[in-house]
């Protein structure tokens, strides 16, 4: 038995596909939404004072809310899904190198709530969005058309 897109098994995943990607791509913006909040709340309490981690703080939440909007539209919705992957991930790589040798003078000592909820947020992010990407890539039809 050969498969075709009018095939109730085809028709099934697809409409799967089309749950999956909208949720990924709203869970993300979320997530994005708890990293720059998270960023925020990090720079008014602590990083103000620190030269350059300070405004890295902010510009990650700038970033964030950029990404966010960019979500918000089909258009730019795989691009800014890509934005929200690199901002998160580089995000993670500074925290990791914080720990190591430093970053821009900062040593960050101890795993205080903040920075867990942090790494949460951005490991939940690359994920989701990620997860939308590969998505919308294996379920890449047309618009699903569900039966009268």
């Amino acid at each position: 038995m050969a498969t075709s897109p009018t095939t109730p098994m085809f028709r099934s995943a697809t409409v799967v596909g089309a749950a999956v990607v909208p949720a990924a791509y709203t869970l993300g913006a979320l997530l994005l939404a708890g990293e720059a909040a998270v960023h925020i709340q990090q720079y008014a309490s602590i990083f103000h004072a620190v030269s350059w981690i300070g405004p890295l703080f902010l510009a990650n939440a700038a970033a964030s809310v950029v990404t966010i909007a960019g979500l918000a539209y089909p258009r730019t919705r795989q691009l800014a899904a890509l934005a929200g992957i690199m901002i998160s991930v580089i995000a993670l790589g500074s925290l990791a190198v914080s720990y190591g040798q430093g970053l821009f003078g900062w040593h960050e000592g101890g795993f205080r709530t903040p920075t867990a909820l942090a790494v949460i947020t951005e490991v939940g992010a690359v994920v989701l969005l990620a997860t939308g990407l590969a998505a919308k890539t294996v379920f890449r039809q047309d618009p699903v058309r569900l039966p009268r």
